[in-house]
């Protein structure tokens, strides 16, 4: 009964195969700067833009960051030049005219106060993005131009549902990573299919520094296992 209920589990967990199986969301602090002018809600919406892109900007390089992967800047721009496709809500935390006396941040253009200074409009937001999708994009970006291929991960002895749950979010976490579809489940084996960039060995160490430390990654013959390490092992 224990294994019918958790092949249902994984059934239910894959019923969209290749589509994304979990939410994935990162609350980012930024800030937009605009210049001053007689629409203020020009103004303000101007602000509220390029601080969502900000958000998207910084967000996208931690993705980067995490996969040790690097991107030119202008292809980074021109994915955050569309916020609102990975924003999926904000909050603005504090807003207001700010006077600055020395020069002005080169975002903005500037308009001297009649104080000498240069008054610029500056709105801080906690903005979700919508992690998984930026995923995406960053991964479709550094893999234009180089080859995907198709890799079988199977996970060992995953008992329960909550752990299987971990491992699959884990995965999910790596840009390498395009799609991730379910395979089969027989014996205590749950197998998975993943579309990637490069090859298996590059993705089994990018693996195996995503999941928790208690569980061991192997490749060989194009296949990837990950199952308990045996100092966890029942």
């Amino acid at each position: 009964m224990r294994k019918a209920l958790f092949a249902l589990f994984v059934a239910l967990a894959f019923t969209w195969p290749g589509s994304a199986l979990s939410a994935d969301v990162t609350l980012i602090q930024s800030e937009g700067i605009a210049a001053k002018s007689d629409d203020i809600a020009e103004v303000k919406r101007k602000a509220i833009d390029k601080a969502l892109r900000a958000a998207v900007l910084e967000s996208a390089k931690t993705i980067l960051a995490r996969e040790s992967l690097s991107a030119p800047e202008a292809a980074l721009e021109s994915i955050a030049s569309s916020p609102r496709a990975y924003v999926l809500n904000y909050k603005i935390r504090s807003e207001g005219w700010v006077t600055h006396m020395d020069s002005a941040p080169a975002a903005a253009s500037s308009e001297a106060s009649a104080t000498g200074g240069t008054e610029l409009y500056h709105i801080w937001i906690d903005a979700s993005v919508d992690t998984g999708a930026l995923r995406g994009a960053v991964a479709k970006l550094v893999s234009n131009g180089g080859s995907t291929g198709q890799v079988t991960i199977n996970l060992m002895d995953v008992r329960n549902y909550p752990t299987f749950r971990l491992l699959v979010d884990s995965l999910q976490k790596i840009a390498f990573i395009k799609e991730l579809s379910y395979g089969s489940f027989t014996g205590g084996r749950i197998t998975l299919t993943a579309i990637v960039s490069g090859d298996a060995s590059q993705l089994a160490g990018r693996i195996a520094r995503e999941i928790p430390e208690n569980f061991a990654v192997m490749e060989g013959a194009g296949q990837i296992i990950i199952k308990p390490s045996s100092l966890t092992a029942q």
